[in-house]
């Protein structure tokens, strides 16, 4: 957790300074060591595999203390995490270069994989998960997800993409709006608690749509 904790600070630090802070490339350089070796990461700080005996704390210093040898419980050869590689996918889309790197690429080829499929980790592994939204954005979605894609500039005819933007017409209301939750183990009533939630969802589907547009139309 501390990983994906970690790229939402560093989400912000781009966005509020200068590309050059050496604070935002000290974040992004730990983040791409903390890469498992498909190139994408996991929920954990990074890939510890098969030690539950161990408190938060110790969690904590096995990944912060730099006199631990923290090399030797991590796992990086375990498949990458669609929820927390979405996660971390964040940070690198609002940043003007390394949104372009090879590494972030990679990583949203990964991502954009498992639309709709079961993620290769126990934590929200059911695909139920891809169709329940929150707003700011939390856990990876669907619109968190493509949020990234569409800053990332990837093509909306990426049979991917294209797959998951028809998805969201299909499912857009009589009202215009979105649910909050499409999942059938997630459900959450359409009431007037959940609609200003319905409102800032239905804004970041707008926002997606118009970016993807908008790249076919400075290619065309």
């Amino acid at each position: 957790m501390q990983g994906t904790i970690y790229s939402f600070r560093l989400n912000i630090l781009v966005t509020v300074h200068t590309k050059h802070d050496p604070r935002v490339e000290k974040g992004f350089q730990w983040l791409l060591d903390m890469r498992q070796d498909d190139g994408g990461w996991v929920i954990g700080s990074p890939g510890i595999i098969g030690i539950p005996n161990l408190s938060r704390n110790e969690l904590n210093d096995l990944t912060s203390n730099k006199n631990r040898q923290t090399s030797r419980v991590f796992d990086k050869s375990k498949p990458f995490s669609a929820a927390g590689t979405g996660m971390v996918l964040r940070a690198f889309s609002v940043h003007p270069i390394y949104r372009k790197s090879e590494a972030a690429l990679t990583a949203a080829s990964l991502l954009k994989s498992k639309f709709f499929k079961k993620d290769n980790w126990s934590s929200y592994q059911h695909p139920d998960n891809w169709i329940r939204f929150q707003y700011p954005f939390w856990w990876t979605n669907l619109i968190s997800a493509l949020d990234s894609l569409s800053l990332m500039e990837l093509s909306r005819d990426d049979p991917d993409i294209k797959k998951t933007l028809k998805w969201l017409i299909e499912h857009q209301l009589r009202d215009g709006l979105w649910k909050v939750s499409y999942s059938k183990i997630h459900k959450s009533p359409d009431n007037n608690r959940t609609l200003n939630s319905r409102l800032w969802i239905t804004l970041a589907i707008c926002r997606i749509f118009k970016r993807f547009y908008q790249i076919e139309n400075k290619r065309n």
